[in-house]
């Protein structure tokens, strides 16, 4: 229990440079660095987050535990009449108040491809199953892999790595900062659904059908190409040579060149 709520808290944790009303973790991260982390940041983030976010595991594995809170997993689902779970449900919502966070809500609930959502997944088909033993992936307390928050050892090899093997040897957790891979993966997690959505069954006027899929494919096709040009910067912003990037994306790089000057003029104000 407590492992997937520290598994929960240290999504955020990654996500939270994204978070532009996050107040409660900077100002944390400050303090447990004697008052300002300055240029060593991306050290204190590796060995100050577990002493940072520890308040947040607590509050989280009360939550997770509270047969109330799985409850409203359970209305939020649907109940009796299935249905997706909503950005706007009222357990993620609770949760955010929890922690002190009454936005955080929406984001959580669609954090799909996280812990929590599994979480959740796993108690709406337990309680929907009749029968039968439920295997590991129906275990609502087991961490997948992948959820599994970086160790602080193998965190400090990458920075260490970095370090020793700049450009060509560039380790993407350590140069890309956590807002542009949050902003990359949700990117592609939209891009994904839009995609599955047309797997459904389509009926109706053959010209309403069309222009359904064609949107879609269209809004899709947007997620896409926004999500591999921010890839893009992102590698040349980490040291990989500009021309090596240009080949890879299958574009002059002429032209990548100018999408990372309008970034920076962006960025600048």
């Amino acid at each position: 229990m407590f492992a997937l709520a520290y598994a929960v808290v240290g999504r955020w944790w990654e996500q939270a440079y994204a978070w532009e009303r996050e107040t409660i973790w900077p100002r944390r991260l400050h303090q447990v660095a004697g008052g300002d982390a300055g240029g060593d940041l991306q050290w204190w983030r590796v060995v100050g987050r577990d002493a940072v976010v520890f308040p947040e595991v607590v509050v989280v594995a009360d939550a997770l535990l509270d047969p109330a809170m799985a409850e409203l997993v359970w209305v939020d689902s649907g109940a009796g009449r299935p249905r997706v779970l909503p950005a706007d449900g009222v357990f993620c919502r609770r949760l955010g108040e929890r922690v002190g966070r009454t936005w955080l809500g929406p984001l959580a609930a669609t954090d799909h491809g996280g812990p929590l959502i599994s979480w959740m997944g796993s108690l709406i088909r337990r309680r929907r199953t009749v029968g039968g033993s439920p295997g590991y992936t129906d275990d609502p307390w087991w961490v997948r892999q992948e959820h599994q928050p970086a160790t602080m050892a193998g965190q400090l090899r990458v920075l260490g790595k970095e370090k020793r093997a700049p450009g060509s040897g560039t380790m993407w957790r350590t140069v890309v900062p956590s807002e542009q891979r949050a902003r990359i993966g949700s990117l592609i997690d939209s891009a994904e659904e839009q995609l599955t959505q047309l797997r459904g069954v389509q009926s109706g006027p053959t010209a309403e059908v069309a222009r359904q899929l064609l949107r879609s494919l269209g809004h899709s096709a947007g997620l896409i190409e926004s999500a591999w040009k921010r890839t893009a910067v992102a590698a040349v912003n980490g040291g990989v040579p500009l021309e090596q990037v240009a080949e890879w994306a299958d574009m002059p790089a002429e032209t990548l060149r100018s999408m990372l000057t309008a970034g920076k003029r962006q960025d600048g104000g």
